[in-house]
Parts: structure tokens; C-alpha cells; sequence
């Protein structure tokens, strides 16, 4: 369960890549891949083959469209006038603005002779055209259109005998929509009414299911489907213009000049020529001020021909599929080689382009430029990433090399279970990181105590103390060691002679050197008799080691296997056997599987809460157990609990500055335990009982919902007036997720005033089981 170092989530690459995601979805909605989509619609067009015109289908080719250039006031009526007379079966539409004046007389004009089919005028101010019926529509029709058209074109309803006023569309990604909507009705747009007006006799209806599609009934019985994709829009090859740029160009300069209506007529207006006229299907006739005849011209042939590519919903939800699978392949494939990396990425784009072929030729357009560009960025963004991490890494262990192998070292003839190497690990990973962070220890006041977590985990991470003259800053992790302050300090000179060459202890044969403290070497052995592996925690016995102080480390030792030897609890650490060989002194005890607890008081690591309520249950209960045998614990901390996450049990560690409540020798004005967690109580010197455990465990129990601790300070002596004078904050200000239990409950355990606190550990438990079960309805079985 110990994480990673440096997750991705945890670095500035993480919000790198959301930003390039970001930029990457926003650059291809407004269009900025347009060009390069364009190119891509060219080639694959070339590739395909132009679709096979029968004789009854209809075709229409450039060259049967005309455009010619006149004013719309009325000067120029009688000649637009002379042009209907000479084609009046073709579709002719305005482009521009027309006076009242002209539309006034050209209405007079088409009352006295009328056409076969309508004049069509782009517009985005007026709308004449009538709504489409709908021909088959799915209950939630409504509901996908609000989805489809997001924005409408404002135009005023009129309606016209004569004239269809309709607007020209594009998207941002320059596909063009055949249909808008307006007020829950949908119409056809420019090009739309252009086509439906080909043929008098020819009415468009509308599909709605999960695409949109154009039915057309003409002479034939089967009607004629046009597939317009799930928002109704359609992609053309060709390099068009977008109206924006047109609209851009006109006001820089002047577009060059069409043929006027005049100058044709006045062409073709001598009888000799009127055979030659050439028979034009469709006739554009602009102003000159908006040549969108420009973007008309191939986009009708192309439509009238169903020569172009649109969308499905299918299409839309593979191609953010192959996003998704594109940029999870380039998380996976980082753990292999650069050239493999390549392959792989390159691969996938190749892939991309086979799909686009071979939806291109079902009509279907999927875009795979946004996606290639995407894929391309993360790997390149995550491979930056990953040398990053290697480099820190790389950096870690040659930090980490030279001083660890003399401290968490294993005979190469031992064996070690795999268990054991995990420990061995985390003791390596918990040195690491006091190097990275340059620790350094108190002045010779302080003399430290390592529990057995604390020896298997921070594997020796003491320094000799440096001179009372040079004092040196005290560090986080220094003062979350156990303290002893004696009354009449003095200087303390440390010595181990340890044999590294130890076979056994007494009856227990030696496998390994788990960790190293300040006393003495903890060794991984095993009862040959039984097969039992235990954890041997040794303490150099030999005259030459300084007293008193010794003498009180020695009793500590004796008094831990003296004291938790006589306690019998599931979540209590098992001493099988004490004794002293070589002049050693050793306990063996239970090896203990999992981590320490404070491997989880982090704001990013910390478990799950309703784990915490239950462990911190089992933790009250095996202290209940032991203040029911008169000993109180005295340095309930993280460090000292071992969690093993396969079992989900914990199990209470290192009695060493234990004692029995009912010793009368018991002195006062002696300070022990670890000044995080220290009750007010062991602060001030004064005798303690089993509600100082309960104080304890209440630090403890804020530090491990919420990843902080109650009370810190840059010294002992700044954290000690934080713990006996000031109020902590609330845990839920630094967790806002966690039920009102939590601080009620670590309010009352930490309380200053000790008759105010839970009064036994039983109370505390109590408290526990009923918050876990009202807030998480669960029981602490």
C-alpha cells in the first residue's frame, strides 16, 4: 500500500497536459485545424473514385452555374427582368441586399408572369422558407436538436409568394449545416433551398433519429435519402473560403469585377444568338459586395452529385474512443523502450489513418488530425515526464547507496522472508528521506529511544550529538522520536560493539539484520524447534558503556519484555522469550508483517475513515486491555503501530517507557514519550495514568484522518506550550469530508484538562463504535 514517488498527479506535468488537453479541444472547435482537415478531405478524395452518375440521376457541374453582377435598386430592374424571360426553368438567386424599390417592382413583374419554381435570396436578417415536415422523428427528437443546433440564426419570418429568403451557414470547423432552427422548427439553409428549387416538382422532408437526412420524393416510387450526420452538416473537398474571409477580403479590397446582367444580355440578345445561348441550371447574380457564389458554386455540385463526407453519432463517439485508447496507450507503453514507445505511437497514428480511409469511402468523416495531434503531445509531455522521474530516481539512490548499506545490511547467507524484505525496503525508503532532508538531532539534553517500528522502518537514523556550545536546529521527524528527559542531564557517549558475525541468540539461530538503532541491532532469527521466525531486538550489555544512563536504558530494555511479556492481546506485540548471550541482552518477539502507521499520516496518503474508526477501535482495545493490567503505555504514536493491510489489524508496539501503574517507586519530574503526542501531563513532568494514553491516541487519531497534526512547532520547546496552552485546529478544517464525529471525538480525547477527556479507554471505544456505525453504518465487527 505505500505509494509511488512523485505520481504524476503530484507534479507540474499533470496540470502541463490538462492545459495542452484544453488548448488542443478548444484550438479544433474554433477551427484552427481547418486547413490541415482540408488537406486531408483533398487526398482522400483523390484516392476515391468520383461517384458514378446513371442517367437519371441528376448532375450539376460548374459550368452549368452562371454568375453575373448587377445593383439591386430599380434601374436595373427591366434588365434582371430580360434574364428571367431567358431561363425560365432555371433557379436564379440574389446575393446582397435588394432595395424595397426593387423588390416592389420585380413582384409586380413575376404577378403577370410567373415562374415554375422560386427566386432564392441569401439572408440572415429575413426568412421566408417554410419548415420542413418531418417524414419519421424519435420521441426525444427535441431533445438531440438542442444538442445539434446550439445557435440560430435570428432572422425575421415572413412569408413571400415569390421569393425564398434563406441564410448561408458555416461552422467554425467549415462544415456547412443544410438545417437550422428556429423556435423548436427546423429549415433549410442557402444551399438547401437552391437544391430543393432545381426541380419544381420535388419537396424535401426531414428524417430525425440518431442522424439527420434530407428525403427527397421525386418521380420514382423509392425516395432519395440525403445523410446529413448527427448535426446536419456536410464536408466538401476543396479549399473554400469561409464567409468570415470573404466578408474580410471585400472591406481591404475591392473584389475584382463580374460580368454584368447588362453586358450578358446585350451578349446574347441579337437573334443570331439565340440558339448559341448556353442553358446555365442555376444563376447567381451578386452585387459584388458578398461573392458567396464563391463557396456555392462546388458546394452545390458536390451536394447535387452526393459527393461529400458528414458525421453519424456513431463516428463521433469512435473517434473521442480512439482519443481515450490513444492517450491510454501512451500511458502503458511507458515502461518500455524509446524505440518501442515509437513504434507503438506510430503504429496507432497508422491505424487512425486505415479507419479514415475506410470511413471516407462509406461517406462517414472522422477527423483523426485532432486526435493525432493529441496522442502526439501527451507521449511527448509523459516521456518528459518519465526522465524526469528516472533522473530523480537515479538521484535518490546514489544518495541513499552509501548510507544504507551499513545500516540495513542482510548476510548473503541469510534467509530472508519476503516479508522481511518489505521491511528491509521501507527502512531503506524512511533513510532516504531523512538524507534528502539533511536531519539532524537535538543537543545533549535529549537522548533518544527507538521502538521496534521505529529500528525496522528508520533504520538508525541517529547522529552523535554535537557539542552543548554548537547547538542545531531540530528537525520534524527529530522530535517524532521517543524522548527521555532525566533531571540532571549529562553528556552521553554511545558505543556498540556489536558482532555482525552473531549466529544465534540462546535458541535462536539468526537469519538477517532487519534494522539498526541507537542501542543495539534488531536481527530476524528462527526457533529451530518450532519453525517460528521471530524478531530478535538485541542491547549491548558490556561494562564499558557509561552509567547511570545506561543503566537506565538497560532497565528500559528489561522492563519492555518484563512488561508487554506479561500482556496476552490479539493486537499486542507477543514477546516469546528474554534473555541475555554474549553479553547481549535480547527479546524475541513477534515478526510483525506491514507498515507503520505513520507511513499513512499524510494529507495524500491518509486511509479511508471508516478504516481509520475501525483501527483506532482495535487500538483501544488492546490499551484497554493493558490499563486493566496496570500498564500504561506512555508513547502512543504512529510509529508504534504496525498496520497490516492484508489482515486490516494493527498491532500495538514498543513498551520500552511503559510502567506499571501501581509501582510506588515510580519517580516524577521525568519526561518520556515522543512531544507530537505527549499529554499535557508527561509535558509538565507529573505522574501519569491511562488517561495520557487516551491523549495520545487522540493526536493520533487526528493525524490519520486528516494528515496534519495538532500541535507543531520548530522546537520541543515551542511544541510543549502548543500541547499544555493552545487550542488545536478543528480536524474538519483541514479534512472538510469528515462526519462531525471526528472532531467531537478528538476534541474530547485531546482535551487539556484531563478529567475532561475520555476517562478510559473503553469510553474512548464506545465513542468510536457509535460514530462508525450512525455515519458509516457499519458495525466494529
Amino acid at each position: 500500500m505505500v505509494k509511488r514517488f512523485l505520481p504524476i498527479y503530484h507534479t507540474g506535468w499533470f496540470y502541463l497536459l490538462l492545459l495542452f488537453w484544453g488548448f488542443s479541444f478548444w484550438y479544433a472547435s474554433i477551427g484552427g485545424l481547418n486547413q490541415i482537415n482540408q488537406l486531408n478531405i483533398q487526398w482522400l478524395s483523390q484516392l476515391k473514385s468520383s461517384p458514378v452518375l446513371s442517367d437519371n440521376k441528376p448532375s450539376l457541374d460548374v459550368s452549368d452555374i452562371l454568375t453575373l453582377q448587377s445593383e439591386f435598386n430599380g434601374q436595373n430592374i427591366k434588365s434582371i427582368t430580360t434574364l428571367l424571360s431567358y431561363y425560365p426553368n432555371s433557379q436564379i438567386t440574389f446575393l446582397g441586399q435588394q432595395s424595397n424599390n426593387f423588390i416592389d417592382k420585380l413582384e409586380d413583374y413575376l404577378s403577370s408572369k410567373p415562374r415554375k419554381n422560386k427566386i432564392v435570396i441569401g439572408s440572415n436578417q429575413v426568412t421566408s422558407a417554410s419548415p420542413l415536415k418531418s417524414q419519421a422523428t424519435m420521441p426525444f427528437s427535441p431533445l438531440l436538436n438542442w444538442f445539434r443546433f446550439s445557435s440560430t440564426t435570428d432572422a425575421e419570418m415572413l412569408s413571400s409568394r415569390y421569393f425564398i429568403f434563406s441564410p448561408l451557414l458555416q461552422s467554425e470547423r467549415q462544415a456547412f449545416p443544410l438545417i437550422w432552427q428556429k423556435k423548436g422548427m427546423l429549415y433549410l439553409t442557402l444551399p438547401g433551398e437552391i437544391v430543393k428549387q432545381l426541380s419544381s416538382n420535388t419537396e424535401l422532408l426531414i428524417e430525425q433519429n440518431w442522424q439527420l437526412s434530407l428525403l427527397t420524393k421525386a418521380n420514382t416510387l423509392a425516395p432519395k435519402k440525403y445523410p446529413l450526420g448527427f448535426f446536419g452538416e456536410v464536408f466538401i473537398s476543396g479549399n473554400l473560403p469561409t464567409v468570415n474571409q470573404i466578408n474580410r477580403k471585400k472591406s481591404e479590397t475591392a473584389l475584382p469585377r463580374l460580368s454584368s446582367v447588362n453586358q450578358f444580355i446585350q451578349q446574347y440578345s441579337s437573334s443570331a444568338n439565340i440558339n448559341s445561348r448556353p442553358n446555365y441550371k442555376v444563376i447567381f447574380i451578386t452585387d459584388n459586395n458578398y461573392s458567396q457564389d464563391k463557396i456555392l458554386k462546388p458546394l452545390l455540385s458536390k451536394l447535387v452529385q452526393e459527393d461529400y463526407v458528414y458525421q453519424s453519432l456513431v463516428i463521433i463517439l469512435f473517434a473521442w474512443l480512439l482519443l481515450l485508447l490513444g492517450i491510454s496507450l501512451t500511458w502503458f507503453i511507458g515502461r518500455l523502450s524509446l524505440k518501442q514507445q515509437s513504434i507503438g505511437v506510430l503504429s496507432y497514428v497508422v491505424l487512425l489513418f486505415i479507419l479514415q480511409y475506410f470511413f471516407f469511402n462509406q461517406r462517414q468523416w472522422l477527423e483523426v488530425t485532432p486526435i493525432i495531434i493529441s496522442i502526439m503531445g501527451t507521449w511527448l509531455l509523459l516521456l518528459a515526464y518519465q526522465k524526469e522521474y528516472r533522473l530523480f530516481l537515479a538521484a535518490l539512490n546514489y544518495q541513499a547507496s552509501s548510507n544504507t548499506i551499513e545500516e540495513v545490511t542482510a548476510p548473503s547467507n541469510a534467509k530472508v522472508k519476503p516479508q522481511m524484505r518489505q521491511k528491509i525496503k521501507l527502512g531503506i525508503k524512511s533513510k532516504i528521506k531523512n538524507i534528502l532532508t539533511n536531519k539532524r538531532v537535538k543537543p545533549p539534553q535529549v537522548k533518544h529511544s527507538n521502538s521496534l517500528s521505529e529500528e525496522n522502518n528508520n533504520a538508525a537514523s541517529h547522529n552523535q550529538f554535537p557539542p552543548i556550545n554548537r547547538p542545531s536546529p531540530v528537525s520534524k521527524n527529530d522530535i517524532e522520536q521517543t524522548l527521555v528527559i532525566v533531571d540532571n542531564p549529562v553528556n552521553i557517549k554511545t558505543s556498540m560493539n556489536h558482532q555482525m558475525s552473531v549466529e544465534n541468540f540462546g535458541r535462536y539461530q539468526v537469519e538477517g539484520v532487519l534494522g539498526k538503532g541507537a542501542m543495539g541491532i534488531v536481527y530476524q532469527g528462527v526457533d529451530p524447534k518450532i519453525n517460528r521466525h521471530v524478531a530478535i531486538k538485541t542491547l549491548q550489555l558490556s561494562d564499558d558503556i557509561d552509567s547511570p544512563e545506561f543503566g537506565e536504558a538497560k532497565a528500559r530494555f528489561f522492563r519492555e519484555a518484563q512488561t508487554a511479556g506479561g500482556l496476552s492481546h490479539a493486537n499486542i506485540v507477543t514477546i516469546y522469550d528474554v534473555g541475555e548471550d554474549n553479553h547481549l541482552g535480547y527479546i524475541a518477539m513477534d515478526l510483525l508483517t506491514g507498515a507503520p502507521l505513520s507511513l499513512f499520516t499524510q494529507a495524500d496518503k491518509i486511509l479511508p475513515t471508516p478504516l481509520v474508526y475501525q483501527l483506532l477501535i482495535q487500538i483501544t482495545d488492546a490499551l484497554e486491555y493493558a490499563h486493566n493490567q496496570n500498564v500504561v503505555h506512555r508513547d502512543i504514536k504512529p510509529a508504534n503501530i504496525i498496520y497490516d493491510d492484508d489482515l486490516l489489524k494493527v498491532t500495538v508496539t514498543d513498551f520500552g517507557i511503559a510502567y506499571v501503574s501501581d509501582n510506588s517507586n515510580t519517580r516524577t519530574g521525568i519526561i518520556m514519550g515522543s512531544p507530537y503526542y505527549m499529554s499535557p501531563e508527561q509535558i509538565l513532568g507529573l505522574k501519569v495514568d491511562g488517561r495520557s494514553d487516551i491523549f495520545s491516541l487522540g493526536v493520533t487519531f487526528y493525524q490519520l484522518l486528516c494528515g496534519h497534526l495538532p500541535f507543531e512547532g520548530e522546537s520541543i520547546a515551542t511544541v510543549a506550550y502548543q500541547i499544555t496552552k493552545a487550542k488545536a485546529i478543528a480536524v474538519n478544517q483541514h479534512n472538510t469530508n469528515l462526519p462531525t464525529s471526528a472532531m467531537r471525538i478528538c476534541s474530547k480525547a485531546m482535551h487539556k484538562d484531563i478529567d475532561k477527556r475520555f476517562q478510559s479507554m473503553s469510553e474512548f471505544k464506545l465513542a468510536l463504535t457509535n460514530a462508525l456505525k450512525r455515519d458509516f453504518k457499519i458495525t466494529a465487527n
